[in-house]
């Protein structure tokens, strides 16, 4: 049996998607990967990728499994 993904398991992919980019936006700040994105300076562009990526990502994928839960309930 193959299920369709839901509206809520999307967001959730999503939210998953925005928290990969945070922990590959360190990695690459570690190694040095891309120095143009000025990583780990306070007002440069990894900084605000790395926040607005963690906040995105921090709310949706909690979101998409609390949403998930409920319409199963509803279901059921």
């Amino acid at each position: 049996m193959v299920r369709r993904p839901t509206l809520w398991r999307s967001v959730q992919i999503v939210g998953l998607f925005c928290l990969a980019i945070v922990v590959l936006t360190h990695v690459a700040e570690a190694f040095h990967i891309f120095p143009a994105i000025g990583g780990g300076l306070p007002d440069s562009v990894g900084h605000y990728i790395d926040l607005v990526s963690a906040v995105i990502g921090c709310i949706l994928f909690p979101a998409g499994f609390l949403g998930e839960v409920i319409t199963r309930r509803k279901k059921s």
